[in-house]
C-alpha cells in the first residue's frame, strides 16, 4: 500500500556527483568527528611509543578536526574544508618525512578521494585529484630518498601502519555506507513521486493501472472475484467556490484518508482524478463491493471535513462493477463509471452497482439498510442502480 501521507518533495538542490548540499556537509562533518577521535588514538600510541612531540602534533590535529566540525554547524564550510586538508596534508607529510613510508601516514591522503568525488565542479574535482596524486609522488618519492628521522622498532612501525589502515577502511566504509544510504533513500523517493499522487499519497493512476493488471491476472488464475469501485465527491466544485482551494484539497485529502482507513491489506487504492478516486478489491464479488462501498460512503458522510476548525460537509458517490471471467479491464471502468454517473443522477450520496455485477436479490446488508431508514428521511436510501 501507499505511504499514509505523501512523500515531501526534496528541498535541498541535488549536487553533480549525486549528492544535495545538505547531505554531503553532514557527511564532512561526521567525518571530522572520526578523525579527530583518530587522532586521540594516535596521541596515546605515540605517548606509548616515547614521542611526546608526535603526541602533541595529533593533539593540535584533533583539535583542528573539532574546530573544523564546530565551524560546518555554522555554515562556516570552506573554511572548515581548508582546515581538513591542511591537517591531513600535514600529518600525512609529517609522518611520513619523520617515520618512514612503512609507517602508513601516506594512506590518509586517500581519504579525500570520495569527498573529491562528489564535488559540484568537474573542473575543481579534477584539480583536487592532480593535487592529491602529486602530493601523494612527492611523498613516496621524498620517503624512499631519506631516511626518517626518528628510527622505529619494526614492530612499532607495524603497529602504526595497521592502525592507520584500520582508520582508512573506516573512513571509506563509512562513506560508502553513507553514499549507498543516500542513494537508496533518492531512488526511494523518486519511486513515491512517479507511483503515488503528491496530495493524497494514495497510487496515482499509471501505478494503480500497472498494479491491477497484475491482480487481474492472479485473480483469473486463481479463478476469485475482484472488484472495481470508482468514487466522487459531491459537488466539489461548490467546495472550491465557498471555501477555496486550498480548502479543496483538504477535502480530498480527509476523503483519501476515510477511504484508505476502509481498505484491507490488499485492497488498491488511488487517486484517479481531481476529486474522483478508484479502488480494487481482490477476493471480493459484487456484493462484497456494494457493502465496503458503503461502509465508505456512511463514514465520509457522518466525518465532517474541519480545515481550521471549520465544518466543511462532504459527501460520496459511489460506482461498483464486479469484474467477470473474459471482461477487459477497460469495459470494467466503463461500467464502474456509468454506475457512478447513475449514483449521481439518483441524487448523489449513494452506491450504485453496474448491472454486469448485479446481484439477483439485493443484499440482505442493502434490505436491512433500507428498511432501517426513518420514515419521512428527506434523504433517499442509497440504492442499487441497473
Amino acid at each position: 500500500m501507499p505511504p499514509s501521507s505523501p512523500s515531501p518533495a526534496p528541498t535541498t538542490r541535488v549536487m553533480s556527483g549525486g549528492m544535495s548540499r545538505g547531505a554531503f556537509w553532514l557527511m564532512l562533518r561526521r567525518l571530522a568527528l572520526f578523525a579527530a577521535s583518530a587522532e586521540l588514538v594516535y596521541l596515546a600510541v605515540f605517548l606509548a611509543l616515547g614521542m611526546p612531540a608526535m603526541a602533541l602534533a595529533c593533539a593540535v590535529g584533533s583539535a583542528t578536526y573539532v574546530v573544523a566540525y564546530v565551524l560546518m554547524g555554522l555554515r562556516w564550510n570552506h573554511t572548515a574544508v581548508v582546515l581538513m586538508w591542511a591537517e591531513v596534508l600535514t600529518q600525512a607529510g609529517v609522518c611520513t618525512v619523520l617515520l618512514g613510508w612503512a609507517s602508513g601516514g601516506h594512506y590518509f591522503l586517500l581519504v579525500f578521494l570520495p569527498a573529491v568525488a562528489v564535488s559540484r565542479s568537474p573542473r575543481r574535482a579534477l584539480a583536487a585529484l592532480i593535487f592529491l596524486l602529486a602530493a601523494y609522488l612527492c611523498l613516496d618519492v621524498l620517503a624512499h630518498r631519506a631516511a626518517p628521522a626518528y628510527a622505529l622498532s619494526p614492530a612499532s612501525l607495524t603497529t602504526l601502519r595497521w592502525l592507520s589502515i584500520v582508520v582508512v577502511f573506516g573512513m571509506f566504509t563509512y562513506t560508502a555506507r553513507f553514499y549507498t544510504r543516500r542513494v537508496q533513500d533518492a531512488e526511494e523517493q523518486l519511486y513515491d513521486m512517479a507511483t503515488t499522487d503528491s496530495l493524497t499519497g494514495l497510487w496515482n493512476r499509471r501505478q494503480f493501472l500497472q498494479l491491477t493488471h497484475a491482480e487481474i491476472d492472479r485473480a483469473r488464475r486463481h479463478g476469485t472475484p475482484l472488484a472495481l469501485v470508482l468514487a466522487d465527491i459531491d459537488h466539489f466544485k461548490l467546495v472550491n467556490d465557498q471555501h477555496g482551494h486550498d480548502t479543496g484539497d483538504q477535502v480530498i485529502r480527509h476523503v483519501a484518508g476515510l477511504m484508505r482507513g476502509q481498505a484491507r491489506g490488499g485492497d488498491l487504492m488511488g487517486r484517479w482524478g481531481g476529486e474522483e478516486f478508484v479502488a480494487l478489491l481482490p477476493m471480493t464479488d459484487g456484493t462484497g463491493a456494494l457493502e465496503w462501498s458503503e461502509r465508505v460512503r456512511s463514514r465520509v458522510e457522518q466525518t465532517p471535513c474541519r480545515p481550521d476548525g471549520q465544518a466543511v460537509e462532504v459527501t460520496l458517490s459511489l460506482g461498483v462493477c464486479e469484474l467477470l471471467a473474459g471482461q477487459t479491464l477497460d469495459h470494467a471502468f466503463k461500467n464502474a463509471d456509468a454506475a457512478l454517473y447513475a449514483a449521481k443522477n439518483a441524487g448523489r450520496n449513494r452506491v450504485c452497482v453496474a448491472p454486469a455485477a448485479l446481484p439477483a436479490q439485493p443484499p440482505a446488508a442493502e434490505v436491512h439498510r433500507q428498511a432501517a431508514a426513518a420514515p419521512g428521511d428527506p434523504r433517499p436510501a442509497p440504492s442499487i442502480a441497473g
